[in-house]
């Protein structure tokens, strides 16, 4: 993971590398090993190189090919370095001498843009076509690699991150309400916009191509294979299944110091660590698995049907594999709400849940202690290799297989799940939304609405253009259950741009976050298999259990209680409450948060004591409705001030 740049003059104006040395200069925590840039008068490219794989000592970049005709730079991890090699004609010990940067020059000589398609991993790239004047902007399919750009009517510029963009003293700061309203109503991001006002996003899968009259074009390279089907027996599915989650993991594992690991006592993050302790065992290695635990003595908030202390469960697991070092993380030195500058300065992103980032803070801390280079989480898992399969019961009801329906439905019944719960999960994600309403209502409930979980402003809400922004891109406010498993994975690997938040983990520890559910091969294999290899005979997440018996406890993978995360945060926030309200006496001021937000009910919340038991009501109007609001007030006031150098906290603990 690296920094990269960059600045076209479209009047032909000479001296972009000022300009460029300038975006550097604040992209330079992203990537301290090294410095590089390319001059074309008009045009001048930039990169700080972080190396983080062993291939990183070969980097040269900004690089140059195709006799000169090519110019880039590239922030990549590629994961089928083998495969694309063979496509390229290249012997092994040529592709053990290469960067994957290197990789990327070479495959754009040959095919292009259509070499995006080729590439398999995560990666932000920047190439310039000396001969057709042509600057194009891509990234990977899922997003993992930030990339932003901004035009003047004479210059475009690109950087990794925004401050590389503030950078330029014509770029002036300030937050981009529209999506930060977005975002706090839990829309899954479309479209251009970043949380920075004229700050534009080159969208995952996406493309930006200026052309050489100065205009962008806009495009999407990539889209999810919701239509693709495989037919395989049970035992192809579950091979198929199984190697491309370990070949996932293993080619996250590349990286110039040690491996570590989030461990919770879910799914997803046991399936990463056990498999990565597999394959670091082979070598002789070693894995750290990092699991936050609730401060001790702490009352716990614990909703229905979900458990408090992940630690048994993830112990159990450590306990089965011999080189995982496995950490208790309870963060009892941090509050809720004390890394928000940081958070501001190095991901300029503003978190969803500030009890999280508590221990994800310190988790990140500990691993640049220990020289960890790479972190490993399971943060997609629930849209690949953990689906429930549940919208599998609407896709039988409208196909017509009633028989089918019925058995799946009974056997999910032996299992626990009630008619009415069963019958909700099949017809109300098939009926129009107020026919749905209607019903849920006729019940004694209704569908959630933004307002439940969101502090946005009743008026901001009814806005024309948030409608517009709703029926253009086809979401559905009332957060019902989806009409297709594959519509549901879609909705989450879709829902948020965590590519920033990466990038700060970076800058602000060292630590190299990645994810193998969030594996291109592993997301398209998945979205193919048939719905029943999912929810089979009232057993959800069938497949998962087939391939995974042989190293999740059967502990963990049959626990109908799912783990919560962050279960202290009550505690926190009544024993350390005065920072949060400190933060929200600044930023709910602040002209933007008074457009976007409902301040006054905010503000009522504050005054009243955090109550000392939550019920589902008050849970949302806290811990989603109050800090989210205050994390997003927080990023707005920051915004509207003025790009800040990092705090006295914050630069101690740069690495």
């Amino acid at each position: 993971m690296t920094g990269i740049c960059g600045i076209r003059h479209l009047d032909g104006a000479p001296a972009a590398a000022s300009d460029c040395a300038r975006m550097q200069r604040a992209l330079a925590i992203y990537g301290k090993d090294r410095k590089g840039q390319w001059d074309g008068g008009d045009v001048a490219f930039g990169i700080g190189l972080a190396r983080l794989l062993p291939e990183d000592s070969h980097d040269r970049q900004p690089l140059s090919g195709g006799n000169g005709r090519f110019h880039l730079v590239a922030d990549v991890r590629l994961d089928n370095r083998p495969e694309l090699g063979a496509m390229l004609g290249l012997s092994p010990e040529q592709a053990r001498r290469m960067a994957d940067s290197d990789f990327v020059l070479m495959a754009w000589e040959r095919w292009q843009q259509a070499c995006l398609d080729k590439l398999v991993g995560d990666f932000a790239v920047a190439v310039w076509d000396a001969a057709e004047r042509r600057l194009t902007l891509a990234r990977d399919p899922f997003g993992q690699r930030p990339l932003f750009y901004h035009r003047t009517s004479d210059r475009i510029a690109f950087a990794s991150m925004a401050k590389g963009l503030h950078a330029l003293p014509d770029i002036p700061l300030a937050p981009d309400l529209a999506t930060l309203r977005n975002h706090l109503a839990l829309v899954p991001m479309r479209g251009r916009g970043s949380y920075f006002a004229d700050i534009h996003r080159v969208e995952p899968g996406g493309l930006a191509v200026v052309h050489a009259d100065g205009r962008v074009e806009t495009s999407t390279w990539y889209e999810l294979p919701l239509g693709r089907r495989l037919r395989l027996s049970d035992e192809e599915a579950i091979e198929a299944f199984r190697d491309s989650f370990e070949r996932a993991v293993a080619d996250r594992l590349r990286s110039t110091g040690g491996i570590a690991s989030q461990l919770s006592g879910g799914l997803d993050s046991t399936a990463v660590t056990a498999t990565a302790a597999r394959l670091l065992g082979e070598r002789g290695a070693a894995l750290t698995a990092y699991t936050h635990v609730p401060l001790p003595d702490a009352a716990l908030d614990q909703p229905e049907r979900r458990f408090a202390d992940e630690w048994a469960h993830a112990a159990r697991l450590a306990a089965e594999q011999p080189n995982i070092t496995h950490v208790r993380v309870d963060a009892a030195d941090r509050r809720i709400g004390d890394s928000l500058d940081a958070t501001f300065y190095y991901s300029e992103f503003p978190p969803y849940n500030l009890c999280n980032e508590v221990w994800i803070d310190e988790i990140e801390r500990l691993c640049a202690a220990t020289n960890a280079k790479v972190l490993l989480t399971g943060q997609m898992g629930n849209a690949t290799i953990s689906q429930d399969g549940l919208p599998y019961l609407p896709e039988l009801w409208r196909g017509g297989r009633l028989i089918a329906w019925a058995r799946e439905a009974n056997a999910l019944r032996r299992q626990g799940l009630r008619v009415r719960h069963l019958l909700n999960l099949t017809l109300t994600p098939l009926l129009p939304p107020a026919l749905a309403d209607g019903l849920t209502r006729a019940r004694g409930r209704r569908l959630r609405q933004f307002s439940d979980y969101s502090a946005l402003r009743p008026d901001v809400l009814a806005s024309d253009e948030f409608g517009q922004h709703l029926r253009k891109y086809g979401l559905d406010p009332t957060l019902r259950p989806f009409a297709s498993r594959r519509d549901a994975a879609a909705f989450v690997l879709q829902l948020v741009d965590f590519a920033a938040t990466r990038k700060g983990a970076l800058a602000a520890s060292g630590v190299d976050t990645r994810d193998p559910t969030a594996d291109r091969r592993l997301v398209e294999l998945t979205l193919s298999l048939p719905s029943g290899m999912f929810l089979r005979q009232g057993q959800t997440k069938w497949i998962y259990h087939q391939a995974f018996a042989d190293r999740v406890p059967p502990e963990i993978r049959h626990e109908r209680a799912r783990g919560y995360q962050g279960a202290d945060w009550l505690a926190r926030l009544r024993d350390q409450g005065d920072l949060v309200r400190a933060e929200a006496a600044q930023s709910l001021e602040s002209p933007g948060a008074q457009a976007l937000l409902d301040t006054p009910s905010l503000k009522r919340l504050l005054a009243a004591p955090a109550p000392e038991a939550l019920d589902s009501v008050s849970r949302d109007k806290y811990r989603l409705k109050l800090l989210r609001s205050i994390s997003a007030a927080h990023f707005i006031r920051k915004a509207q001030g003025y790009n800040p150098p990092p705090p006295e906290d914050v630069a101690a603990q740069e690495r």
